[in-house]
């Protein structure tokens, strides 16, 4: 009988890292094209960021690939402010 041999924790570790940085490209084009708008405008490459930035956000937003991290981040959101919310007696 053979044992399945186990990743090494370094595979394990650079594999969830390229799970979560492929499902932030995919879904995160917004916070993406916010990022490339900050970068100072000396930047050699920063029109080029951006505009490729601005393309893939329009394009994600017509497929409706936004709609997840919209949906997360209004969570979010929606639990802020119940837990910094005033107390019912205040």
């Amino acid at each position: 009988m053979m044992q399945a041999s186990n990743p090494s924790p370094t595979r394990r570790l650079l594999a969830i890292v390229l799970v979560a940085a492929s499902t932030g490209i995919l879904f995160g084009s917004g916070p993406i094209l916010a990022w490339t708008e900050q970068l100072p405008p000396a930047m050699p490459c920063q029109a080029t960021l951006q505009s490729v930035a601005r393309r893939w956000d329009t394009l994600a937003g017509r497929l409706k690939m936004t709609v997840p991290y919209d949906t997360v981040r209004a969570l979010e959101r929606q639990a802020e402010s119940y837990r910094f919310a005033p107390a019912p007696d205040q």
